[in-house]
This record gives C-alpha cells, sequence and structure tokens, in this order.
C-alpha cells in the first residue's frame, strides 16, 4: 500500500508537467494560466479559451531616414485549447494592426510518461524547433522584441511534424516542414525543411539552471517564379525590423538570396539561470547553396548583341557562388523584486515574470550580419550595384560584365537597456532605450539609431 501511494505521487507531477503543452508564438510556453476553464472529470476533458493584447509606444531618433514615432497595439490575439486523456488540441489567431493572421493551429499526443522523460508526438502549424529565441512566446520574454538575428536568420512557424522526449537533463525535439502552409508558391513544388533543437542540461533544479544545446536546421528551397525559357527561379528572402513593432521598417537589415537552393543553420546556445539573475544567449551560422540551369540561360542568351559565346564564358560574368550569413546576442536578466526566476523543462526555455509586484532589469548586446561582399568589389551608389574586381588590381571595375555576388543585406550591432514590472501573471509592462549602430551602403547616411519604447500588455 505505502509503495502504490508513494509511486501514485512521484509519477502525478510528471503527468502534470507532460499534460500543459503551450501555446507557442512562435514559440512554445502558454501565455498564463487560461482564466476561462471548462473541466469535466468524469470524461477526462478540459477546455479553455483565452486571449492578449499589447499595445507599444515608440520614439525614434535617426540620422538621415526617418522612422515613425507613435503607438500602435502590435499584437492582439485570441486561442482555444482542447485536453481529452493524452490528446491536445490547439489553435491560435491574431488580429494585430487590424489584420487577421494565422498563428498557431495543432495537435499533440503524449504516447509515452515516466519518470525517466516524457515522449510526445505534434503534428500542424507552429514553429520549428531550431532556436532558444523564436521558441519563447513574446509574453514571456523579457524584452519587447527578439533581436534582430533571430528575426532574420531563425525559421519561424511551417506546417509540419515532430518527435520530442525531454527529461530533468536532456531535450530533443525534431521534425520535418514544408516550405509553404498553402503550397501556393507559383511555380514548381514547395520544399521542406529538417528542423532539431537539443539540450544538456548537467544543473538543473529549483536554485540553478545550466543549460548548453544547439539547433540544427536543413532547408531544401524548390519551387518559385519562372525566370525565363521556363527556368524556375528561387528566392530567399532574408530581413528583419530594428527591433521594434511601432515602425516595422525591414529596409536597413534586408536582402534577397536569388538562386538558393540549399541552406544550413547551425544555431548554438546557452542559459545559466538562478533564483534572481539570468543568463542566454544564442550565435546564428547560416550558409546558402546556389543552383540555376545554366545551360538553358545560355543558351537563350545566343544571338544577342552581347552574347556570350560559350558556357564557361557565360558562367564567368554570372558568377554564383554560396552566401554566408551569421549573427549572435547576449541577454542578461535581475530580478529586482520578485519570488524568482523560473524554468520550463518542457521546452527548455525560460519563463516570464509574473509574479505580483515583480521588478527586473534586463540588458541585451545583439549582432546581426547580412553582409558577404567578394574582395575587391566596388559599390556604385548611384547605380546600387556592385562590381567585381575584372583586371585583378583589387578595385571594381564599372562595366555591364561580368555580374558581382556580393551581397550588403546591412550589420548592426544593437544594445538594449530595458525595465519591466509585472502587476501580476495577467497584466505587464515594460519600458526599454536602444542604441543601434548599422553599416549598409544603401544607407550610406544612416549609421546611429536611438529608440525609445514602452508596451502595456495583457493576457488571460
Amino acid at each position: 500500500m505505502a509503495i502504490t501511494i508513494m509511486k501514485k505521487y512521484i509519477l502525478l507531477p510528471a503527468v502534470l508537467v507532460a499534460s500543459m503543452l503551450s501555446a507557442n508564438v512562435a514559440k512554445a510556453q502558454e501565455d498564463v494560466n487560461p482564466l476561462l476553464k471548462y473541466i469535466n472529470k468524469d470524461n477526462g476533458l478540459e477546455a479553455s479559451i483565452g486571449g492578449r493584447m499589447f499595445a507599444d509606444l515608440a520614439y525614434y531618433h535617426t540620422e538621415w531616414t526617418p522612422m515613425n514615432s507613435g503607438a500602435a497595439i502590435t499584437d492582439a490575439r485570441v486561442h482555444a485549447a482542447l485536453k481529452y486523456g493524452k490528446w491536445y488540441l490547439y489553435a491560435d489567431f491574431g488580429f494585430g494592426k487590424g489584420e487577421f493572421s494565422q498563428k498557431n493551429l495543432f495537435v499533440r499526443y503524449n504516447f509515452k510518461e515516466s519518470l525517466k522523460g516524457i515522449h510526445s508526438v505534434k503534428a500542424g502549424y507552429y514553429n520549428e524547433p531550431s532556436s532558444m529565441s523564436m521558441m519563447t512566446s513574446s509574453y514571456n520574454y523579457h524584452f519587447i522584441t527578439r533581436p534582430t538575428v533571430a528575426q532574420a536568420l531563425a525559421p519561424g512557424r511551417a506546417l509540419g511534424a515532430t518527435y520530442k522526449f525531454y527529461s530533468r537533463h536532456f531535450f530533443a525535439d525534431q521534425g520535418i516542414f514544408a516550405q509553404l502552409k498553402y503550397n501556393d508558391q507559383q511555380e514548381g513544388y514547395q520544399g521542406f525543411s529538417l528542423s532539431g533543437r537539443w539540450l544538456w542540461k548537467p544543473v538543473n533544479n529549483n536554485a540553478l539552471t545550466v543549460q548548453f544545446g544547439t539547433g540544427l536546421r536543413y532547408q531544401r528551397i524548390n519551387g518559385g517564379e519562372v525566370y525565363q525559357d521556363g527556368v524556375y527561379k528561387t528566392n530567399m528572402h532574408v530581413t528583419s525590423n530594428m527591433q521594434t513593432y511601432v515602425d516595422e521598417t525591414t529596409a536597413f537589415l534586408s536582402c534577397d538570396l536569388p538562386w538558393a537552393k540549399d541552406a544550413f543553420t547551425l544555431n548554438p546556445e546557452f542559459l545559466v539561470k538562478s533564483d534572481r539573475f539570468f543568463a542566454r544567449g544564442e550565435f546564428t551560422w547560416k550558409k546558402v547553396w546556389k543552383d540555376r540551369d545554366d545551360q538553358t540561360l545560355f543558351e537563350s542568351q545566343l544571338g544577342g548583341q552581347q552574347s556570350w559565346t560559350d558556357l564557361s564564358g557565360w558562367r564567368g560574368g554570372n558568377k554564383l557562388r554560396p552566401t554566408i550569413l551569421n549573427g549572435g546576442y547576449v541577454e542578461l536578466g535581475y530580478l529586482i523584486f520578485g519570488k524568482s526566476y523560473t524554468y520550463d523543462d518542457e521546452y527548455g526555455l525560460l519563463k516570464g515574470m509574473g509574479d505580483k509586484n515583480a521588478l527586473e532589469i534586463v540588458a541585451r548586446y545583439s549582432c546581426t550580419d547580412l553582409t558577404d561582399i567578394t574582395k575587391g568589389d566596388r559599390f556604385l551608389i548611384g547605380n546600387h550595384k556592385f562590381y567585381p574586381d575584372k583586371d585583378g588590381d583589387g578595385i571594381g571595375d564599372i562595366v555591364d560584365y561580368p555580374y558581382s555576388s556580393s551581397i550588403d543585406g546591412g550589420k548592426m550591432h544593437a544594445v538594449t537597456l530595458g525595465l519591466n514590472y509585472s502587476f501580476n501573471q495577467y497584466i505587464k509592462i515594460m519600458g526599454e532605450y536602444q542604441y543601434a549602430n548599422l553599416s549598409n551602403v544603401y544607407f550610406p547616411d544612416d549609421e546611429n539609431f536611438h529608440q525609445l519604447q514602452l508596451r502595456v500588455m495583457f493576457a488571460f
């Protein structure tokens, strides 16, 4: 009898943890414990309805290109959840800025639960598991926005299926995803991605969590648009806002990678959490390989006024090489008032601040590098083009051919300081100052950016 009772109370916490799958906003953790719930104990049915809203106020100071200061409802959404036995269904829809958008829509099944760990499968539309930052709900984030490197280089939501295992010391989440959720590419068949996030937690208890891990992602890009003579031209668009949502300008950090075909992303991360302090960070490295039908494109230009007479010459004048982009961030936080920081084993994430009258101070440094410029290339601002070094003197030559393969989507360093206050788990307020330094050949007069932001948010 004593053994039976002991097993009951030892296994109960593990089962409860497994039953609390969350909402991910791109992400994972449920924002708060929903206020509107229905529980039928006779058939093991639980249902809940909730929502949230973010309202932001921002002031920007720039040197040349203006950003629009003001206020905006940057996020508003409703969600519904249903739990029946080991099944969990979740639907989440957004109405931020007056526009409808589909967020999460998935089903999950816990097929094995024990003290050694919990196994589950999940399918639907939700965030790909490769980045700690993108997996964290924005309501539980300790900054108003995610860092630019995560926005630019980490994946968001996609249609797919994953298998997850987690225990006190290990975490593994991996799966396969479709490139487009509605198969609405112009031509061809859509690509796919393989994503995963794996963590090791040598120390993980109520007082201290130390975590190391990495995310990996392979992406195959198919489909695209008809370029000429039936040749499909694929493209990868890489972009981020300036770590603000009131003015979501992305021109400062943005580039297109034409003919992108295969991409590999490496994303190592770390997290240290104690009762009063946290430190976490990630570094993201992405390499994009390109491919095109050179033979068809070469033949189509034969007979033109400036046609190339052989394939090797055409390839020399239309060079195609891989592109490498990277960046990283480090975030620190100290809880001045409040009980303690908490950690979510199910998602391998730091939870949000939600104690009554809790106050924290946070700081972040982030760097995003969307540049890959070939040595010797010259940029001509009047033509908005790079010109390659044709004669080998180390200086780009202003000629029509050959084309340059250089990419400059901008490089930005940013420092953010914030102060956050929670009235309770349902209502929070956040304030930030950010200084950013930009280097982008397309915006030579824009270097220093200052911004002040305030956010009021609630969830229920």
